[in-house]
């Protein structure tokens, strides 16, 4: 059974902010200096994307307890959940006797505990995708992994390098991505707009977000900006959803029925299932493949 819930992207939404740092002080408050360096060894993780770098830098073991938004590496499947950012369970950490939070996003009652309890507090502010780099160097060195951190960024960029240039030249197609929206209609659409960890990505794809010119950066749109916007392709992310043929296409017909776009036109509406759609950790560079592979089906990514 999938973890992910729908609210996940508003939540990523609202805590994506501002640079990383680990602190000993409440998030909030920006960088200092971090404390005398020490391997951390049980370590709650409040940021699913964090997570995943723990796990891809082989570290896994080292977690003791994740949020109910983790959904990776599969070792933490068995590990206790202690809530989110919004409904964190105190006692539960408190218990499991962590020497390093992991937050992403401000929680004072989180950045209490921390303070008064003397646990290390990593304030992961993953706002841009280069951020992502950052988080991987940060943890690395926290974590005694620099060199696998290292390789980890660089496998990184030269697939992203590979994509990039297999796309160039090529004209972007027009992509509306959704990030959250009714279930059983298309209404209360959330999307995003230029500058954003997504627009990066449908650019990354070699794609041009149709709604990258609006003033705020996750907006909710009506559908008749969408039939409005034209798009060329539409990718409806359903992360949350155990997704069989019938239920995409029912997924296909809801998008149908609310007018003519290109996109219906030309059958080139997408349901994006994977559990890891918007965490933005290494795995994300396996999404922007796909999103190549969906607005650019005549190019070889092999």
């Amino acid at each position: 059974m999938k973890r992910t819930r729908r609210t996940h992207f508003a939540y990523a939404a609202i805590v994506a902010a501002g640079s990383l740092a680990w602190t000993m002080t409440a998030c909030r408050d920006g960088p200092r200096p971090a404390p005398q360096h020490r391997i951390p060894e049980r370590i709650i993780s409040i940021a699913p994307n964090a997570t995943e770098i723990i796990g891809a830098l082989g570290e896994s073991s080292r977690l003791v307890a994740v949020s109910d938004f983790c959904v990776w590496p599969p070792e933490i499947e068995n590990l206790p959940r202690i809530g989110g950012l919004f409904d964190p369970s105190l006692e539960t950490m408190l218990a499991l006797r962590p020497d390093l939070v992991i937050l992403r996003g401000a929680s004072a009652p989180i950045e209490q505990l921390c303070m008064t309890n003397g646990i290390d507090l990593f304030c992961d502010r993953t706002e841009k995708f280069d951020d992502i780099y950052r988080n991987i160097t940060e943890l690395g060195q926290l974590l005694d992994q620099r060199e696998r951190g290292e390789k980890l960024s660089r496998r990184m960029r030269e697939r992203l390098k590979s994509i990039a240039d297999a796309v160039a030249g090529r004209r972007p197609p027009r992509v509306l991505m959704t990030l959250a929206r009714s279930p059983d209609a298309i209404a209360s659409v959330m999307t995003a707009s230029r500058g954003t960890f997504v627009d990066e990505m449908i650019r990354m794809a070699g794609g041009e977000n149709v709604f990258a010119g609006l003033d705020m950066d996750y907006p909710t749109i009506s559908t008749e900006a969408i039939l409005v916007s034209r798009p060329e392709v539409i990718v409806d992310a359903m992360p949350e959803l155990e997704m069989t043929p019938s239920l995409e296409a029912q997924i296909v017909e809801q998008w149908k029925a609310v007018g003519s776009t290109p996109a219906a036109r030309d059958g080139r509406i997408h349901v994006l299932d994977e559990d890891h759609c918007y965490i933005p950790s290494p795995r994300i560079v396996e999404i922007i493949e796909k999103l190549a592979r969906l607005f650019h089906p005549e190019v070889s990514l092999d």
